[in-house]
């Protein structure tokens, strides 16, 4: 399982974030950068940088791998993971660690990824391999041999936009070119050398064509470090003459440069590398990006790099000043921690007047309320912070050696993009990390970053408290007189739904997940036993699925299953044998593995069909061919598969991670682009179902849950981070609007009240509930606005008690309000 679980991480099933400014990535060294235009999206495919396991590579480059990444924005950077690895290609010499850099091309719905390596059985030289996927992010296909007649580096491919014809040029003892064949594997012309290039060494050919002119660029040594230099010609094949330098040497004396150049939404840029994270060892580089532009005659102006780099920065995410467009009056930057350099950088305002400008920041047209300012400071400080040369904020930073956030009220709300100044106007050794506005929800994932947001912290609740407050929710559920958990002998317990007096696989598995998270093997496994005695089914053709609803004594009210229990069941499952193993009397992950075998073994059956609908790979609302027609927005958690990818080891890997796709795809189309709201059930393109009845198509108790996965989707992978964003604040900005202590529970998808009212425990009735309050509060992980912050006190001051009038649900407010609980204090987490 360990080899299987090292190569899902090598193939990348998790995205991540990394945000704008230079470098564009922010978490791991990326040289010799390869931008290309795919499908509306700029992506990125560099060498990695690492420090080699095994000497000589020690001391010079060495790379094992390649990641891709992708951007609508050039500002947020996603990584789709690695695509190629250098033991999985079958004629890469074992731990050679010479994957130097790449590029990827298009062709006839193939994308081609070629990468040099040390050839298996040769004692010095490169050969070019070529990997084939159907996206532009993989899965990649290394080819079993690598290009015959090519001996060299640095690969680039030229598909010539006035015939379709492809070329591909390399570096080794010179600078050389060829025809590809339409195949795009083999070479359909003898290597030719590039002629009329300046004396000095040459590397890393990138080839592009503009305006019926062909571009040959090159980093080229003329003293004692690389510029970035180029010539142009008619045709792709030459001849060549040479114009000069697209960008100078380094000027810390990195050694190495290399590039791309792309067009982008009207407007050219330059992608290189420097070693931003690593200045005392040039061989770790990190990718950069900045504009380029052309003189009327097609010569190229001079790029001049800079740290701000390019895109557009929200307000509302952190911004690095310390990637500033402009410095001033002594300030200067350093390493947060140099020992952890991906930590970053701090800006150093070492006195008066000291000051900062960063350019090009998105307000929005929303009024932002607050400006965080992350600092410390020798002696007490005041900063001013302005907006498009208004200020908008007067900070006072008290005197601190620890970092801290100080929040205060701006004084008028920017709009649209403006540019910002930061400036020292008291105190002297003041630092700061970042500055941002509105709530600024995390930009990456636990998945990638293993850190978990401790929102209520960031509310100003002691740590003591929160501690108090979870385990007082805790306590109501399993301890308490209005408790829902109950032991049955000396190996068994189950929980019910005490308003339905009945055990069902939603609160079953809730309890295991609770438990699991909590540490709690032993109400886990007592939860576990019961479950697979009486709810589980052994035989037939629904071996493996679970029974939705029991009497508490384990008679059967129904055979059929829920999707959402075998979803919960699967994830508690593999999170329980990453926790305590699987030789303490269960084996958790032949349990889980068991449950998806079982479900993946029913295509074609008349009584049961997959937990996931094939064709759509979307989650059924009951996996029979009933329930498989259509689906349950609340049941969708895209992280869960991606989590079966990683640690499933069962064999469909890329499928989870396929479902994961689909699924927020299907949550964007499911969602009312007003309100927020959704529907309990609907089909599986999004639109309602029309079926008539008070069940369906209407948001009740199942939807409630949508906006908390939405969070735990945001908190865990990140990888729809946009588009959670604009959800959270745009149920947020609905229910606020109707009344934060008295929005209802139930609603017609446009925001109307529902003219049938859906009972629950005997009584019929609107109301404002705990549930919700909960499940809405802790959509404020990915929020931006700060109302949330009173959407997050509201749960705050929520009891395990009945309401007025009498009703109590102490199953599922229960449930959902201590799940809301621990995702706002970091407490629900991916157990690895």
């Amino acid at each position: 399982m360990k080899k299987n679980i090292l190569l899902l991480t090598m193939m990348g099933m998790a995205t991540s974030v990394a945000l704008a400014q230079n470098p564009i990535i922010r978490d791991q060294y990326t040289a010799d950068p390869t931008a290309r235009v795919f499908n509306g999206k700029m992506y990125v495919y560099p060498s990695h940088d690492i420090v080699s396991p095994v000497e000589p590579e020690k001391k010079w480059f060495s790379m094992e791998d390649y990641h891709v990444f992708s951007s609508e924005n050039l500002t947020d950077w996603t990584d789709h993971g690695v695509i190629v690895t250098q033991n999985k290609v079958p004629w890469v010499k074992r731990d050679s660690y010479a994957m130097w850099a790449p590029d990827c091309v298009e062709k006839g719905g193939n994308y081609y990824f070629y990468f040099p390596a040390a050839p298996r059985g040769e004692k010095k030289g490169f050969g070019v391999g070529v990997a084939i996927a159907k996206s532009p992010e993989g899965p990649f296909r290394p080819m079993w041999r690598p290009i015959d007649g090519l001996n060299g580096i640095d690969p680039c491919v030229l598909i010539d936009p006035k015939d379709g014809k492809s070329y591909i040029y390399w570096a080794g003892m010179g600078m050389w070119m060829a025809r590809l064949k339409d195949n795009m594997m083999e070479l359909d012309s003898k290597p030719e050398q590039v002629k009329n290039l300046p004396e000095g060494f040459k590397e890393g050919p990138f080839v592009f064509e503009r305006q019926g002119k062909y571009y040959y660029t090159f980093p080229w040594v003329r003293d004692s470090t690389e510029t970035l230099a180029y010539a142009m010609g008619d045709s792709p094949m030459g001849p060549f003459e040479f114009k000069g330098v697209i960008m100078d040497e380094s000027p810390v004396a990195c050694w190495t440069n290399h590039h791309s150049i792309v067009e982008y939404k009207g407007q050219w840029y330059l992608f290189y590398h420097h070693n931003d994270y690593s200045p005392e060892f040039d061989k770790l580089r990190s990718a950069r990006c900045d504009s380029l532009f052309f003189n009327a005659d097609g010569t190229i102006r001079k790029v001049t790099p800079t740290l701000r780099g390019v895109g557009v920065t929200s307000a509302r995410n952190r911004i690095e000043i310390d990637r500033y467009s402009r410095i001033s009056g002594g300030a200067d930057i350093a390493f947060v921690n140099p020992s952890a350099p991906f930590e970053g950088w701090k800006t150093i305002f070492p006195k008066k007047g000291a000051s900062v400008d960063y350019n090009r920041v998105d307000f929005g047209n929303d009024a932002v309320g607050e400006i965080v300012v992350r600092a410390k400071s020798a002696s007490a400080a005041r900063i001013a912070v302005k907006a498009g040369g208004k200020v908008v904020a007067m900070v006072d930073i008290p005197k601190t050696d620890k970092w801290r956030d100080v929040r205060v009220k701006v004084k008028e709300s920017p709009k649209g993009i403006k540019d910002i100044n930061v400036t020292l106007m008291k105190g002297t050794k003041t630092e700061i990390d970042y500055i941002g506005f509105g709530m600024m929800p995390w930009a990456q994932g636990a998945m990638k970053s293993g850190k978990y947001r401790n929102l209520l912290a960031e509310m100003g609740y002691s740590q003591t408290a929160i501690d108090a407050k979870l385990q007082e929710a805790f306590n109501g559920l399993f301890t308490g007189k209005n408790k829902v958990y109950f032991e049955v002998g000396d190996s068994m317990a189950y929980i019910s739904d005490i308003k339905n007096n009945d055990v069902r696989t939603e609160g079953m598995s809730y309890g295991m997940m609770i438990a699991v998270q909590w540490d709690k093997k032993e109400m886990f496994d007592r939860l576990w036993r019961w479950a697979k005695k009486y709810m589980q089914h052994q035989k037939g053709q629904r071996k493996g699925y679970f029974r939705w609803s029991c009497k508490t004594d384990g008679t059967p009210n129904a055979q059929g299953a829920a999707s959402d229990g075998e979803l919960y069941f699967i994830t508690s499952l593999i999170f329980a044998s990453n926790r305590w193993g699987n030789d303490t009397g269960i084996n958790y992950h032949a349990e889980a593995q068991n449950i998806l075998n079982c479900s993946m073994e029913k295509t074609g059956m008349s009584e049961a069909s997959p937990l996931i609908n094939i064709e759509h790979k979307l989650i059924t609302f009951t996996p029979d061919p009933w329930g498989g027609q259509f689906t349950d927005p609340s049941y969708h958690i895209p992280v869960f598969y991606e989590i079966w990818a990683k640690y499933a080891d069962d064999g469909r890997e890329q499928f989870w991670l396929d479902c994961a796709k689909a699924s927020r795809q299907y949550l964007h189309k499911s969602i009312h682009p007003v309100t927020g709201l959704n529907p309990d059930y609907n089909n599986y393109d999004g639109t309602l179902m029309h079926r008539g009845g008070v069940l369906g198509d209407a948001f009740r108790y199942d939807s409630w849950r949508v906006p908390m996965n939405i969070a735990m989707d945001y908190s865990w992978s990140c990888a729809d981070r946009e588009w959670q964003q604009q959800y959270a604040n745009r149920i947020q900005n609905f229910l606020y609007e109707k009344g934060i202590d008295t929005f209802l529970d139930q609603y017609n998808i446009d925001g109307t009240e529902p003219a049938d009212i859906l009972e629950a425990g005997g009584y019929k009735k609107l109301r404002h509930s705990v549930g919700f309050v909960a499940t809405s509060a802790a959509v404020s992980l990915a929020a931006t606005h700060v109302k949330s912050r009173e959407f997050i006190e509201r749960l705050w001051n929520t009891r395990h008690e009945p309401y007025d009038d009498g009703y109590f649900d102490a199953y599922y407010d229960g449930l959902v309000r201590l799940f809301a609980l621990m995702h706002l204090s970091g407490q629900y987490r991916i157990i690895e």
